[in-house]
């Protein structure tokens, strides 16, 4: 239904790694899940892809994994967020799980959108707990979480908010899947399909052979035989 009609999705999970969401509160664990991510992104080129896009808002080794890959790596939390500020004045984040709240606005913040934010509480989260959450997911009433979503999204625009994310790859389908598309005027941005269509791009640009991000700095590349041996040592060409 988003994607062009020539693209063709692969869906993966990561085969090791975090079972339980809530323990995704914890950095510790948070970061050690990330080094999964990144080993399962670094498949994807050597499989042959052309994008890769994330489907977690946390951008789970998102960076990591493109400074280490030719291919276009995209998360849904950043390309959302500028979206969100192309689209709007000040946006706002809305997430499943009242522990991740603080995780998610340090991204924001650190990613330098803390001015395209509403300054009150710029990520907020359901009120429901998550096993209601998934009961929901489970039995395909929806209705709860639409009732929940747009009763903190109203909070939201009621603290200048113009713009609302999903941020969250459990709560944005369902949203989407019910034609939730705005309230009171303010577009409902799916992160999940925000990171595709920009991973597309990206893709056709690469495949193009236009440049796709810095290679100097910060993140400048390192020599192909450098990289390749450094990924072999660590074993991450091995999931």
């Amino acid at each position: 239904m988003f994607k062009d009609e020539e693209t063709e999705i692969t869906i993966k999970d990561v085969p090791k790694g975090v079972v339980d969401p809530g323990l995704l509160s914890c950095p510790g664990f948070r970061q050690i899940n990330e080094a999964e991510n990144i080993k399962s992104i670094i498949q994807a080129e050597t499989e042959g892809y052309d994008a890769v896009a994330g489907a977690c808002y946390f951008d789970s080794g998102i960076r990591a994994a493109s400074t280490l890959l030719s291919i276009p790596v995209v998360g849904p939390s950043e390309v959302s967020m500028h979206l969100a500020a192309m689209m709007g004045n000040k946006f706002a984040v809305i997430t499943s799980e009242a522990s991740w709240t603080h995780e998610m606005e340090h991204h924001l913040i650190g990613s330098g959108f803390s001015g395209a934010a509403i300054s009150k509480q710029p990520v907020r989260s359901l009120t429901m707990p998550m096993d209601e959450l998934f009961h929901c997911l489970m039995t395909g009433d929806y209705n709860p979480v639409k009732a929940d979503f747009c009763k903190v999204a109203e909070g939201c625009l009621d603290d200048d908010a113009d713009v609302i994310i999903a941020g969250c790859g459990l709560v944005s389908p369902i949203l989407t899947i019910s034609d939730l598309k705005e309230i009171d005027g303010a577009p409902i941005i799916d992160p999940m399909i925000a990171s595709l269509k920009f991973a597309e791009f990206l893709g056709r640009l690469f495949k193009s052979g236009l440049p796709i991000k810095t290679r100097i700095g910060l993140y400048q590349t390192l020599p192909d035989e450098m990289k390749s041996k450094g990924l072999n040592q660590l074993s991450l060409y091995a999931v």
